[in-house]
Formats: structure tokens, sequence, C-alpha cells
């Protein structure tokens, strides 16, 4: 065994002051679909512009002006995914491996391609695959076997030593065989065939051994929630994710507390976590589009990379040493206008929490570009969304900060489309600081991981030549492999900088020194081996001598060799019979579990045969109810028609009685036509007119006023050059059309609908009066009634009006059933002229 040398001593590395570098803003244009009309176009690699359609406010008024916007670089709708990614994300993975954090966002309208650009499809992945792919690619070679780091559930890690990671990997490997005993193992990501990126990063520290572990949450609602949690997915609807709360941990850095942080070996694997994460997104489908996320995704790829000891093999055991990078992919929910979306209920409410946060998010950058350009101190609102509240680091200096403007170039997304342009300029002017990584030296020597195995491999050749001394040989890796650090720059940024030569001088002579070590190891080194060497020869003369012995010795290794090769033999026959009971016993398992499946589906038929039997009965029912209920109706209907007819008998009785009692002259006093002139003022109904008062229906009543009738003026006589004669047309405020063609001969009229000034009647030039009424009679059909009227002045100075003449006008249904009006029974009233009356039809007179 090798004596383990001392833990080395540690020493800060040189740090320099952070630089502060803008936002990295780039433009992804989406292509158009069929019949839709963009409004932008590419200027130049870096420009776009924007041009106000032709359905715009601005067009119509004559504003129309081209728009231009400027980003770290535009992608056009040709651009391919591996150009996206080369341009924007590769940098990031290469700082990740390097030890500094990244932050991604894709920004835009809903349906503007967010989550194609951040994850693509199977033949064409976007950012995030291609990310996982560079990163295992560039750190096959060097991961660290697994839960040698192992999170603290504090935004830390451990590590391990391999005793414990060996004792989690047995346990896993146990759990993971209970359950797909249990439940057979979702394959959905194994069906997937994936393209996958072959970018390879080449300067990755050797010396370090590297772990992968990957989170994936969401934001909905403003509640953080972990996809990953782990829970059963058939109790996951009874169950739901429980809410997570954003925590500072000991370098004051904003985490999920209690977030699931799965380690992943491959693409593969990761892609697992994806895939199960992704079926508890929340999506929903909208009108602008069918796929639409209702949360922010945050995917987060945590890096842990830590040295190797002295000797190349194990990871240093100090927590100091570990380096935590991370690179969060956040794929942001699109900003929605409800008058488009057409969202009610939950869907607004969705939309509502996203437009929320995308306005926080706005709100949080303005105020520190704010601070920036002006020098204010205003304080920046990161806890009014949990969004901005989990990436305050970031914006803050722990990490570069990139965004993707996805936008779609169609007419209809032109006001939605110009706020996120907006939103892109003023991002683009927010300094975000770029600190250098703190790494600590602990003075191991380069190249120990590559010592290592070159050590490992000869010691296996010795092996395979017979020696079998070669593990007791202990060599110390760093002696053989190098002299001591690389050199240190040479550069010279001032020509009185003495101390570079000082340190170079200091260098060489350690050095010098280091190499006079080796040579002396060398020396002594040597002599040992040719010392082995006689030793070796020696002992090869004894074995000549004793070879029949060692024969005798390898007979008896033989047979008990064939001894064990037999036990091994009936325990695997042993292994193979367990191994058949256990398929039987599956096999029972499965028939049994398929006999309750069909006795579930025989008893869902019966209740399904059930519920039909209850719906026919029920249908039955409601059939007979109807037809019970039409029956009704029709024998009410036979009842009325015979009831129609009994009255039709009755008036006609009451016709030929008041034919009878017109021939004998009975009535002729008390009923007249409106053709004959007025001759009595109290007759004829003369009232006078309150001019101060609208007319109503009290004009036509046979009583006088209390004043006693007016008195007409007897020298009245109207000029014949006054002209034609004026009415003045009298009708109510909202008159129904009377449909022909048929209407009232006034050539000059005056129309009023209420008498509220006196110079209407009193006046030389008014010599008709005309009243119009609309109301409905018993078989509810529209009648009009014109009262017609002569205005006489009196000699008073006023006028009388006296109406002489009534028209009437029905409307009818060609399809109602006849039915003739009866305004009173006949033994209501007092006597027989009074009944002749009131069942006479007047007489009337029509000018149509």
């Amino acid at each position: 065994m090798r004596n383990k040398p001392p833990p080395p001593k540690k020493t800060p590395a040189k740090t320099r002051l952070p630089t502060k570098d803008p936002v990295k803003v780039f433009c992804r244009i989406r292509p158009l679909q069929n019949g839709d009309i963009s409004c932008m176009k590419v200027v130049s690699p870096t420009t776009v512009s924007i041009m106000q359609p032709e359905m715009g406010v601005n067009y119509r008024v004559g504003n129309c002006k081209e728009i231009q916007y400027t980003f770290k670089h535009v992608f056009d709708d040709q651009a391919a995914q591996k150009e996206i990614f080369d341009n924007v994300a590769l940098p990031l993975v290469e700082d990740l491996i390097h030890g500094r954090n990244g932050l991604l966002f894709t920004y835009g309208v809903t349906g503007s391609g967010k989550t194609y650009t951040m994850t693509g499809d199977p033949q064409n992945g976007g950012i995030m695959p291609r990310c996982l792919d560079v990163i295992f690619n560039s750190i096959m070679n060097f991961q660290a076997k697994k839960f040698v780091f192992k999170p603290d559930r504090m935004n830390g890690f451990e590590i391990q030593t391999e005793a414990d990671a060996l004792m989690d990997r047995q346990n896993e490997i146990y759990s993971v065989r209970s359950l797909r005993t249990l439940k057979k193992k979702d394959s959905d990501s194994d069906l997937i065939q994936r393209t996958a990126d072959s970018t390879k990063i080449e300067n990755v520290e050797e010396d370090n051994t590297y772990a992968v572990f990957v989170t994936y949450v969401e934001i909905y609602n403003n509640a953080v929630y972990d996809l990953l949690e782990e829970i059963p997915e058939d109790t996951l609807r009874s169950k739901p994710l429980q809410v997570k709360i954003i925590r500072e941990d000991a370098n004051r850095n904003m985490y999920v507390h209690a977030v699931t942080e799965k380690e992943v070996k491959s693409t593969e694997e990761a892609f697992e976590a994806f895939y199960k994460g992704q079926k508890r997104k929340r999506m929903a489908i909208t009108t602008l589009n069918s796929e639409s996320s209702r949360s922010h995704s945050v995917f987060t790829i945590r890096l842990v990379q830590a040295p190797l000891d002295s000797q190349g093999e194990n990871v240093l055991q100090d927590r100091k040493a570990i380096c935590v990078s991370q690179l969060s992919l956040v794929d942001l929910a699109g900003s929605e206008r409800t008058d488009r979306t057409k969202n009610s209920g939950q869907r607004l409410r969705e939309a509502g929490n996203i437009n929320n946060s995308l306005m926080t998010l706005r709100m949080c950058l303005e105020i520190l570009r704010e601070n920036q350009m002006y020098g204010t101190n205003k304080m920046v609102p990161y806890r009014d969304s949990k969004m901005t509240h989990l990436f305050k680091n970031y914006f803050d200096g722990e990490g570069q900060v990139e965004m993707i403007i996805c936008v779609n170039p169609r007419c209809e997304d032109y006001d939605e489309t110009l706020l996120v342009m907006r939103f892109a300029e003023m991002t683009q002017e927010v300094q975000v600081s770029q600190p250098t990584p703190l790494k600590l030296d602990f003075g191991l020597t380069p190249g120990r991981r590559k010592a290592n195995e070159i050590f490992k491999h000869a010691l296996r050749k010795m092996e395979e030549n017979g020696n079998a001394e070669v593990q007791n040989i202990d060599v110390d890796i760093g002696l053989v492999y190098c002299l001591g650090p690389p050199f240190p720059s040479f550069e010279l940024t001032n020509p009185e900088h003495d101390k570079l030569i000082t340190d170079l001088i200091a260098f060489l002579e350690l050095r010098i020194n280091k190499r006079n070590i080796l040579l002396k190891d060398w020396e002594q080194k040597s002599k040992e081996f040719r010392k082995k060497l006689i030793d070796i020869e020696k002992e090869n003369m004894l074995a000549a001598q004793d070879r029949h012995s060692l024969r005798a010795c390898f007979e008896q290794e033989r047979k008990k060799t064939s001894v064990l090769e037999s036990r091994l033999v009936a325990s695997e026959s042993n292994v193979m019979s367990l191994q058949h009971k256990i398929q039987q016993k599956e096999a029972e398992l499965a028939s049994l579990k398929q006999e309750l499946e069909n006795k579930e589906m025989l008893l869902n038929q019966q209740m399904l045969e059930k519920e039909r039997l209850r719906q026919k009965c029920s249908d039955k029912i409601a059939a007979e109810k109807e037809k019970n209920t039409l029956q009704t109706q029709k024998r009410l209907k036979q009842q009325e028609v015979e009831f129609k007819y009994h009255m039709r008998d009755q008036d006609e009785k009451l016709r030929k009685v008041k034919k009878i009692l017109t021939k004998d002259g009975t009535i002729t006093s008390t009923s007249r036509t409106p053709l004959q002139p007025a001759r009595s003022v109290a007759n004829i109904c003369q009232t006078p007119i309150n001019t101060e008062a609208n007319l109503t229906s009290n004009v036509f009543s046979s009583h006088s006023s209390r004043r006693g009738p007016a008195v007409s003026n007897p020298r009245h006589r109207r000029s014949r050059s006054a002209g034609e004669e004026m009415w003045l047309d009298h009708r109510p405020a909202v008159a129904v059309e009377l449909g022909t063609v048929m209407q009232p001969h006034m050539k000059r009229r005056k129309s009023v609908t209420k008498l509220t000034d006196p110079k209407d009647v009193v006046n030389s030039k008014t010599s008709k009066y005309c009243l119009m009424t609309q109301e409905q009679d018993s078989s509810g059909e529209l009648e009009t009634r014109l009262y017609k009227a002569d205005v006489v002045p009196t000699s008073g100075g006023g006028a009388q009006v006296i109406f002489n003449d009534v028209e009437t006008l029905k409307q009818q249904s060609p399809t109602a059933t006849p039915v003739r009006k009866r305004t009173a029974s006949v033994g209501e009233l007092k006597d027989t002229e009074a009944a002749c009356a009131v069942s006479m039809e007047g007489h009337k007179r029509s000018r149509y």
C-alpha cells in the first residue's frame, strides 16, 4: 500500500476586480405561416426594422414610419438551431465548465417560438439538449463516480468517502430493481431517436473530477413547484405538488429550498428527468397557441468539480475545494392580451399572473439601468415576483445574463412585438458584473491524473509478465511526472517592472532544485532496481530447482479448482431453478391481474347497462308526459273552437236583433254616422282646447266643460286666397308604422306629440286638426284611429275644435282565426237601446 503524503497547504489564488458587461440580447424571427404578411425585415446581422402594417391606426392617419432595433445578433427565419446554439449558448457552457454561472432567457409573445428555441425537437434539438451534449462530451472521461458528491439540501455539496458512495449506489440499484418489478419502466424517452451534438470543449481541467446535477421547477401563479418531486404519477392528481419557498444560502445566493437535485451521468438520464417534469408542466390550449405554457419553467444544470489528490486517483477530501457553477435555462411564458386570446376563468387568472411577473422583470431592469446611468440608489423590487427573486444574484453580479427575443413577424402581432422590442432595447443598457471564480491553490502537481494512468498501465503490464512484487512498489506521482508548476506569464506591462524578473529567477531556482532532487531519486531507484534484478535472478535459479514441487502443488490446485467448478455449476442450477420459479410467479401474477381487469370490465359493463335501462325508462316517462300534454292541448283547442262557434252564433243573433230594431227606427235618435256634419256643439263633443296641458282622450268625451261650450265667431270667414288648408297632426310620441301605402291625405301639416304651446291651435293658418290613437283590440291586433276636426276661431280670441269624422284602420294577421270582437254582454246593459248601440259597428269613412 502507498503511504499518503500530508495534505498540501492551501493558498488563495490572485483575484482580479470584477468587470461589467452589458446584458447580451439576441433576436430570433419565426418563419411565417401560410397566408401571413410580415411587418419586419432584417437589415443587417445585428439590425432589424419594423414597419407599421396597413391595418394599424398610425398608418391611416399618415404617421407611418420605419423603426430599427439593434441586437447582439439577429437570426432570420432561415437560421438553424445549431447556429443559434453556437452563437448564444456555447460560450455559457464553456464558462460553466470553467466555474462561472450563466442565465439564459427566452422572451416573447405567446406563439413566437420560445419553447422550440429552448428544447427543439428530436431531430433538431434546441439549446437545452445541445448544452447537455457538449457538457458530457467534454467531461465524459473525467466524471466522478455516482454519489461521491452529495447535495446538503442548503444549496451546497458534500464529498463522501468511497465506502459511503458505494453504499448509496447499492441502495439505488436495489430500489430501481424493486420499482421495475412493481411497475414497468417509463420508456417515453427511449422511444425518441435524438440527433446528438458532437461539439466538445478542449481546454478542460483534467486534474479535476466532475459531476452534473439537474433541477426542473416551474413558477405557476407566482408559486414555485418542483417538477422532479418524488410523487407517483397515479397519486399526482389526488396529491398535487407542494409549493416550494425561495431562501438565501450562506453565500447569499438565492435557491429553491428542498428542491430535487438529480445526479445524471449522460444526456439520456438528463432527458429522462426533463420529460418527467415536462409531463407535469402546466400547458393549455388558447386562441393563439395550441400548446401554450401557463407557467415559467426553469431547467438548471449544476456542474460540481473538485481537484484530485496528490496521487491523481481520488477526490481531495476538502469541502472548500468544491467549485459549483450553474447554468439556468428559463423558458418564459408568453405575454397575452385578453381581447385577443378571449380567456376567461382560470386561463384569465393565469394570464394575469404571467403578465404581472413579466412586468416585474421589466421594472427591475429599468430601475437597475437608472441606478447605473444616473447614480441613483433606488431599491430594486426583486421580491415582487418569485421569478425575479430567484434570479436576483445574476443581476447583482453572479454570472453572465443573456436573452433571446423570439418574435412572430406577422402583422397581427405588431403591437405586442413593438413592446417586446422596446423591452429588449432597454435591457441591453443594463450592466452586469462578471466576477472571476475564486479557486484555491493547493500546490498539487499538474498532470497527476495522466501520471496515475500511466503508472497503473505499467503495473498491469508487469503483472502480466509475471512480476508478483509490483504491488509493493511505491512511487510519488508528482516526482515522476514533472518538475513543478508551469512557467509564469512573461507579459511585461511596464518597462520598470522588476518584480516579474525576480519571480522568474525564483521560479527557475525552484525548478533547478526540483531537478537535482529528481536526479538523486533516479540514482537511488536505479541502484534499487539493479539490486532487485539480481534478487530476481537468484529466485529464478531457486525456482528451477523447485519446479517439480511446484508441479505437484499445481495439480492440487487444479483439483481444488475442479471441485469449486462443480460447486459453481450446482449453484448456477439452483439459481436457474429459482429464476424459473420467479418467472412462474410473475406469470401467475399477470394472469391474476388480467382476471381482475376482466372482472372490473364486466362490472363496468353491468353498471353501464343499468344506467342505459334507467335512461330508457326516463325517456319513456318523458315521452308519455309529452303525449299527455299534447292530447290535453288538443282538447283545449277543440273546446276553444267550439266556444268561438258558440260566440259567433250569439253575435249573429245580436246582429239580427239590431237589424230588426233598426228597421223599427228605435235607435235613430242615439246613433249617428260620422259622415254627417256636426250641427250641435254639445252633441258632437265640442271641447275647448287647454293650451297648457297635453290633449288627451278627454277631448272626445260627450260632456261639456264647466265654463260651457265655446261660442264661435259668426263673422269668421276663411278667405279663399288663404290657399290650401293647414292640418295640425297630433300623434303619439312612438307611433307604429301602418305598413301600407294607404296614408292619410294631408298636403300641408304640422306634426306634434304634445300640445304645450297655445300657438299650435290658436293660429290663423291652422284650420284642421287630426288626433291619431293606436291600441290593441281584444284579439291582440293593432287598431289605428284618426279623429278629424275643424278648428274654428271663437269670439273671445281663442279657438274651438269641432270633430266631424273618425277613420279606423285594423291590421290583422292573414293566418289568424277570425274572431268577432265582443265588447260587452247584452245582459249587462240596462235597456235594449243601449245594447243595440254597443253592438252596432260605427260607420267608417276612409280617404285612402
